[in-house]
């Protein structure tokens, strides 16, 4: 049985809302980076973001550094900010550089920020984000 976690840093509910659709086809729970938690190992690890002016928030960025490098076997990453926009290098170079499999293909889905995006992330972006980990899932042979 693989070991497959999910983590997230969401200001708001936007990205916890994807982390815990994830979560729920990977069978585990999203773990939210700020709470008290454990990770010393993964053979999976999908990682969240909320992009803030155009990057992902530095205490994810912190956390991405403080994880041992040579105790998660790859990654998938996914974001939601105002745009939709690919703007998770920062945080897949961190990866790489740490010897981490990135997953080729990145999720980026539209969050409400003010009034942009008003009911956004909904149930469309829901369905991607589920069709997303079944996808990750199935390309680490899970």
């Amino acid at each position: 049985m693989a070991n497959v976690n999910v983590i997230y840093h969401s200001r708001g509910n936007n990205t916890r809302m994807i982390a815990e659709a994830i979560a729920e086809i990977c069978g585990v729970e999203a773990i939210d980076i700020m709470t008290p938690h454990n990770i010393t190992s993964s053979d999976l690890l999908f990682i969240g973001m909320g992009i803030y002016g155009g990057k992902p928030d530095n205490v994810l960025l912190d956390y991405l550094d403080q994880l041992p490098a040579n105790a998660i076997l790859g990654a998938a990453v996914f974001s939601t900010s105002a745009t939709g926009k690919d703007h998770m290098a920062l945080a897949i170079n961190q990866l790489e550089h740490k010897g981490i499999q990135v997953y080729p293909r990145h999720l980026n889905l539209k969050g409400q920020f003010l009034f942009m995006n008003k009911g956004k992330p909904g149930e469309t972006e829901v369905r991607k984000a589920r069709a997303f980990a079944e996808e990750v899932l199935g390309a680490f042979n899970y």
